[in-house]
């Protein structure tokens, strides 16, 4: 190997460019959008103007105390809403900003239908989170997007308004806006967005574009005048949205007092019951604004005379008394900051702001009412007792555990927190140990301080704790109280002794009660004064039933008012009215709920509530009987060994009676009468296992916890009682009856049981009846003809065991008579008996008749009193111009006829002041016709009788007579109309009857006989209505009765229509309408007739009748072609039927006259047929079942296969 070699190595550096660093491009795109925004604060004119320091955006004031700007570049103006409120400028507009947020894409245009035809223009929002391009380099630099607005007008073609481009670079966000002009239009634009450039999608571009939000606009200045208004106007670079933007100040002025001064909450002098406009936060007359502004209230409805505005004066001082506040300081009770800012139903929205000062607002009597609950000037309204109450009777009602809360949870606006909802809790220590934690969540509405919201919620767990409520029934002294007055209740069963009654005199100031009570001096007496007010006096000396106060009261009490007692050991509860109805006339339904007056000084400083003693009754129950002890003896009684057992227990302190219960076996508890001794006895006692218990019972009906006997074994009588001995029914008219017999040893039963069903199952049966023993006999009635029971009886004895069922299993069957003849006769008497019975089968009497009140009767009085004036008229003179006339002569004058009213000489008729227009009268030898009309009235006093009568008479007569024949013809109209009022012993009758008619009659006399003895004819029709009402004290009834009638001789023929309602005081009452007719020729009378009537059966019950009375009776159809058939026909005591279906029939007797069969019967396949030829032929129910055919010389039997099994009889059939 040779030397080592010594090399030279060396290295160079290659040449190379030098790297560049990737560049960013600054930002060139700012945002230069403003926001100008209107905002409408309220409604009316604002006391208050804000500063810097109460406008927020987005909850940061624009300049924070210290006078530091938190947004720099903001400009605001305020208008306080009056009616001379000048304009904004830079609001040359109405603008209504919609905020969208949408993001515009390449291949989605956005498109937005606007439908407001009054809008001017659109103003559009653009908005770029970031807008920049990275190149290959690495290098930031900007981007261009390219987009367009099209407009489509009323439905047309889009037409391009703008096209432009983004181009350049932005980090944050940026935005602009373009103004949109729109042409008129009809129904409305549609507007398109576009965007031309395509996106990117690539993490190396921000090309995301944003329509923001778009704003319509209509070009206007506007002062909006009554509204308070805030503009602002920002920059959008300070904003990525619209902040919100709120503002704190006094707000709109509404009436306040005349001399009250909402600053101080200090009143001046006496109210004279005007107003002003001012600021406040009482919410007293927040309530009085709502209430009468005709503009946003209910004032076009309630005026402000319909208010009770003193009411409301001493309301809004109370809220405005100062009270602690929880740190030291006072602060106003109740104030409200409240912002309306939508729509709410009227009484609502005054309950809610009612309770913010613990009140309610209501209409009564025509008024609007506002009450508080809070101190009152009077302790009380108006007093009730027993005395005073329907029945005397106090409902008292109280809520449910689940009700009572112990923990208040109230939600109030924290302005610390800028007006977010806060919560604060109450906390009731003794509530929270007798109830649990129960928490009761409360918004406090209007409420911007903790201490009031606390206030708010020790009131609702205080006044939810006393929730005793009463409810009663009382007369006219319903009317007195109002929801909200506090009334006193006396109640001598809470109170446990007399406390209220009726005042019996009075003397001054020594009142006598209606009895004798525990009054004492220093107690106060509460009457109900005259006036309808309630007054309480300090009681001065007692004396009996006398009472004197200290001082009088301020109206002189008078007898029979109530009063009631108030001490200092026996309160009188207070309860404030909640309610007040009136369920029916007369009857006043009160409402209340309890009542603390020391509640409200605990609910504002802590004080200690002073508990109102209202009863004496004990609260502790007495103890039990210390044992109670079972022994038994036997005695002889009648000859029979008796057992007694004897139940003892110890005496009681306090207790004034026992309550006793015992059972044998285990069976059921038997409850013996309550008694005063220490020891009862059960006689007639079973051998058996027995156990008692007893309770004791204070003087207030308190019971105590039962005390039981230890179970004893007693000797009595052995078994159980026995069974009825027999059990029989009798079949009776829609009844059934029973009887039964009691057996030997039975002596000692109490009752007997008696079971029935429908079916002969004793396992369905139920109990009928407990009757005492000995009676043996039962009657089960109003049944239907042909009903079916079985019946079962067992005797109980006298201890309480329980004998065995008679029958064991089968019922004995009973059923009520299905004979059809006795219920035929039955029903028959009964309608006879009815009004409308009568009615329908009486003759028409008053017709052919001549009895008095008949049509003939009535004609010949009338027909009477026309000869009567006839004869006066036609006897009477021409008028004598120098005679003398009394008052009611009748003269004639020409041919008119006149009547005195009034005594005369010289004064011919017609004047009027001397005579009465009666009618006509044209007269010649052989005819009269006549027209009269007379009124009548008179007043009769006779014996204590009172008679008022008034009469109207209206008649016409026309009158023929033939000399030649001796025909006489007549025919006459009548209206008569009577009304009479009788009083007698107090008991008043009113009267009235009308009668219209109208008559025709020929009298033949001895025509065609010139000796006279053809005998006298006599030819007559008539038509007459008759309506009679007649009302008295405890009856009333009304009758129409419309008649025709037609007589030739002996002839006669009638019809009679006849409606009459009726009703009387015991609740009776009766309605009939009925039609007649008869016929009476050759001495045969017929007649007809139908009629519906209600009125009260024999038995007290109302019955509805359809009665029929003819000698046949059809219900008749008509075919096609007009053949006539009758399905239904009744004729001489039978009844014709062409077809009938029964669902559930009971015959006693039938005739078949073909045959009779089951309504499944096919000739030897199904069901069954019995023909009148002796021939009965059975199968099954369904085809294949076999058959049976029996004849008058056969029997056969077939069997499935239809093959003959059985032959008995002729065996050739």
């Amino acid at each position: 190997m040779g030397a080592a070699q010594l090399l030279d190595i060396h290295g160079a550096k290659g040449g190379s460019d030098k790297p560049k660093t990737p560049t960013e491009a600054p930002d060139s795109l700012r945002s230069i959008a403003l926001a100008k925004m209107l905002i409408a604060v309220g409604e009316g004119e604002f006391d208050g103007i804000p500063t810097a320091k109460n406008i927020y955006l987005d909850n940061t004031p624009l300049q924070d105390e210290q006078g530091n700007f938190n947004f720099p570049n903001v400009k605001w103006e305020w208008r306080t809403g009056s009616v001379e409120q000048p304009y904004i400028p830079g609001i040359p507009s109405v603008e209504n900003e919609t905020t969208l947020g949408i993001e515009l894409r390449s291949g989605t245009p956005w498109v937005r239908s606007i439908n407001n035809t009054q809008l001017s223009a659109i103003r559009l929002r653009f908005a770029w989170p970031m807008l920049q391009s990275i190149d290959e380099s690495g290098n930031i630099n900007g981007y261009r997007i390219e987009y367009k607005v099209e407009v489509a007008t009323d439905g047309g073609a889009y037409q391009q308004v703008l096209s432009e481009a983004v181009d350049g670079k932005t980090t944050s966000t940026y935005e602009r806006t373009r103004r949109v002009e729109l042409p008129k239009a009809a129904s409305g634009w549609m507007l398109r967005v576009t965007r031309i450039t395509l996106n990117q999608n690539s993490n190396k571009i921000a090309d995301t574009m944003q329509i923001a939000g778009y704003t319509e606009v209509i070009d206007a200045k506007l002062r909006y005048p009554n509204t308070a208004l805030l503009y602002i106007e920002f920059s959008a670079e300070q904003f990525r949205n619209i902040p919100a933007i709120t503002v704190e100040c006094d707000a709109r002025k509404i009436a306040v007092p005349s001399n009250y001064d909402p600053r101080s909450r200090s009143y001046t002098g006496i109210w004279d019951g005007t107003f002003k406009q001012a600021w406040t936060d009482n919410p007293v007359w927040m309530t009085y604004d709502i209430t009468v502004n005709d503009r946003f209230g209910l004032g076009r409805r309630i005026k402000p005379w319909q208010v009770d505005k003193w009411e409301l004066y001493r309301i809004a001082q109370y809220c405005d008394q100062l009270v602690p506040d929880g740190r030291g300081g006072m602060e106003p009770r109740f104030i409200c900051n409240l912002n309306l800012q939508g729509r709410a139903d009227a009484w609502t929205l005054l309950r809610d702001i009612s309770a913010i000062y613990r009140g309610m607002t209501y209409w009564a009597q025509g008024q609007v009412f506002s009450l508080s609950d809070m101190p009152r000037s009077t302790d009380f309204d108006f007093a009730y007792t027993r005395a005073n109450v329907i029945d005397g009777k106090f409902t008292y009602t109280s809520a449910s555990e689940r009700t009572r809360y112990s923990r208040a949870l109230i939600s109030y606006d924290n302005p610390a927190n800028n007006y977010d909802t806060d919560v604060t809790a109450v906390t009731d220590i003794k509530l929270q140990r007798r109830y649990g934690d129960n928490p009761l969540e409360i918004s406090a509405i209007g409420c911007t301080r903790e201490s009031e919201a606390q206030r708010r919620g020790k009131w609702a767990l205080l006044t939810n704790a006393k929730d005793r409520a009463v409810t009663f029934r009382t007369g006219l002294a319903g009317r007195i109280p109002l929801p909200g007055y506090v009334i006193p209740i006396a109640d001598e069963l809470i109170a446990g002794r007399p406390v209220g009654g009726l005042v019996a005199a009075v003397a001054g100031k020594v009142i006598t009660l209606d009895r004798d009570t525990s009054a004492k001096p220093g107690d106060r007496l509460i009457l109900n004064l005259p006036d309808g007010k309630c007054e309480g006096r300090t009681i001065q000396l007692v004396s009996g039933c006398k009472v004197t106060v200290t001082t009088a009261y301020s109206v002189a009490p008078e007898p029979e008012l109530v009063w009631c007692l108030d001490a200092d050991d026996l309160a009188v509860p207070l309860y404030r009215v909640t309610s007040v109805s009136r369920p029916e006339a007369g009857v006043f339904e009160i409402s209340a709920v309890q009542y603390d007056p020391s509640k409200f000084a605990h609910i504002d400083t802590g004080a200690r509530l002073e508990e109102r003693p209202i009863s004496v009754i004990p609260i502790t129950v007495v103890p039990a009987p210390a044992s109670v002890v079972l022994t038994s003896n036997s005695s002889i009684a009648q000859g029979l060994a008796v057992t007694t057992m004897s139940i003892a227990w110890e005496s009681v302190p306090g207790a004034v009676a026992y309550d006793v219960e015992w059972r044998k076996d285990s069976g059921n508890w038997i409850k013996v009468q309550r008694t005063g001794s220490s020891s009862v006895d059960i006689t007639g006692i079973y051998a058996g296992a027995y156990l008692a218990r007893v309770r004791a019972v204070s003087a207030f009906d308190i019971s105590s916890v039962w005390k039981s006997s230890e179970l004893t074994q007693l000797n009595g009588k052995e078994g159980l009682p026995p069974a009825v001995s027999y059990l029989t029914s009798q079949s009776r008219l829609f009844e059934i009856g029973l009887k039964w017999g009691f057996p030997e040893g039975a002596e000692d039963t109490q009752r007997t049981e008696i079971w029935f069903s429908q079916a002969n199952s004793l396992e369905s049966a139920t109990k009928l009846s407990d009757l005492a023993y000995p009676q043996n006999d039962h009657r089960l009635q109003s049944l239907a003809a042909g009903a079916q029971f079985f019946f079962w009886a067992r005797l109980v004895d006298r201890t309480g065991n329980i004998g065995p069922f008679y029958p064991v299993k089968d019922g004995v069957m009973g059923m009520s008579s299905a004979e059809a003849g006795p219920i035929l006769e039955l029903i028959a008497g009964q309608i006879g008996e009815t009004e409308l019975g009568k009615e329908l089968l009486d003759r028409i009497e008053l017709i052919d008749g001549d009895g008095s009140g008949s049509v003939n009767d009535r004609l010949n009085q009338a027909k009477k009193e026309l000869e009567g004036l006839i004869d006066e008229i036609t006897d009477a003179l021409e008028y004598d111009n120098t005679k003398a006339y009394a008052s009611g002569e009748v003269v004639r004058f020409g041919n008119r006829l006149f009547q005195a009213i009034a005594a005369t000489t010289g004064h011919p008729p017609p004047d009027a002041t001397y005579w009465l227009d009666m009618g006509t009268l044209a007269e010649t030898t052989n005819a009269l016709v006549l027209q009269v009309q007379k009124n009548s009235a008179s007043i009769i006093e006779q014996d204590g009788k009172i008679t008022v009568q008034a009469e109207q008479l209206n008649a016409i007569n026309a009158k023929v007579t033939d000399p030649e024949t001796g025909l006489e013809a007549t025919a006459s109209g009548l209206s008569s109309l009577t009304s009479t009022v009788e009083t007698l012993d107090g008991k008043v009758t009113a009267t009235a009857e009308k009668v219209d008619g109208v008559y025709a009659y020929i009298d033949s006399g001895s025509a065609g006989d010139e000796n006279g003895s053809a005998g006298d004819e006599r030819f007559s029709a008539g038509a007459e209505s008759l309506m009679s009402v007649i009302a008295e004290r405890d009856f009333a009834q009304a009758v129409r009765t419309d008649r025709v009638q037609a007589e030739v001789g002996e002839t006669s023929a009638a019809v009679e229509v006849v409606s009459k309602a009726q009703a009387e005081f015991e609740g009776k009452a009766s309605a009939m309408w009925s039609v007649k007719m008869q016929v009476n020729s050759n001495g045969q009378l017929v007649t007809a007739g139908i009629g519906l009537g209600i009125e009260t059966n024999a038995e007290g019950v109302l019955q509805s009748q359809f009665l029929v009375s003819a000698d046949r009776f059809a219900v008749v159809g008509a075919l096609a072609g007009g053949q006539v058939f009758t399905p239904f026909v009744v004729e001489n005591g039978q009844v014709f039927m062409a077809s009938a279906f029964i669902q559930d029939g009971t015959i006693s007797n039938a005739k078949i006259g073909e045959y009779i069969a089951s309504t499944n019967y096919v000739a030897g396949i199904s069901g069954w047929r019995l023909d009148k030829s002796g021939t009965f032929e059975i199968n099954g129910s369904v085809p294949g079942e076999g058959r049976m055919i029996m004849t008058h010389r056969s029997l056969r039997v077939y069997d499935a296969n239809d093959i003959k099994r059985v032959q008995l009889g002729d065996l050739s059939e």
